[in-house]
């Protein structure tokens, strides 16, 4: 198969932040593929293949084009049989889909009315026009409007993230004792989250530090090495 290009959004510091990116970034360490990253900003996506696809990632395999995190993964494991699995089968797949609806609908609730006004103070420049009018429009309301009463959202926040620290308690990841796309999905939030945020999610202590460094550090040195605002104490 030819080269593998990884189109990526950017912020204005040029690292990737966006949670569905990096699914797909931990997917291609999962399987041990090198590629090419290309990162863009939310404007450039429609430039792309005709504007087949209105969001990131997209990745190109030379012979095929895809987005969406989720088909990406199926389409490596049926790509490279031989590199580790990324699903171990069909119910896994299944279930990882209920996952997946769960964690974005977090995002949306919980994680969005606190956090959207840093990633629009983070993204680049020549996107914050956009990026403000098009979430100002999915959510009815200004920025800060949105963002006005975050402090007093946080405890929701991190009990929403309960049956997460209950799914830990006997092992080390979702996945069990290796991570698998779920722990992806969630350590692509944790990213996200970490790299924009100018109020930490989580407490001192909270369990979920320690799974996302355990996380973080299954992946290799590209995630290993991140400093996250996840807490008083960057991990």
């Amino acid at each position: 198969m030819p080269g593998i290009v990884l189109y990526e959004i950017g912020i204005a510091d040029g690292r990737s932040a966006s949670p569905f990116v990096w699914r797909t970034k931990l997917s291609l360490a999962r399987k041990g593929l090198a590629y090419r990253s290309e990162m863009l900003g939310l404007t450039d996506i429609p430039k792309l293949f005709d504007g087949r696809f209105a969001t990131a990632p997209i990745i190109d395999f030379g012979d095929r084009q895809m987005n969406e995190s989720l088909a990406i993964a199926e389409r490596l494991d049926e790509a490279y049989r031989d590199r580790p699995a990324i699903f171990a089968g069909p119910t896994e797949r299944s279930m990882i889909g209920f996952f997946d609806h769960w964690l974005v609908q977090l995002i949306v609730t919980h994680v969005l009315p606190i956090y959207m006004l840093d990633a629009h103070d983070c993204s680049a420049p020549k996107e914050r026009g956009y990026y403000r009018q098009s979430r100002e429009a999915f959510f009815g309301r200004t920025l800060e409007a949105l963002v006005a009463d975050r402090e007093a959202c946080l405890p929701d926040l991190r009990r929403a993230l309960e049956p997460v620290r209950k799914a830990i308690e006997d092992r080390p990841f979702l996945g069990g004792q290796t991570p698998n796309f779920a722990d992806m999905c969630l350590i692509g939030l944790f990213i996200f989250v970490g790299t924009i945020a100018t109020l930490p999610p989580l407490a001192a202590g909270d369990p979920l530090l320690d799974y996302a460094r355990r996380a973080l550090s299954a992946f290799g040195p590209e995630t290993a090495e991140l400093s996250l605002n996840l807490s008083a104490k960057p991990l």
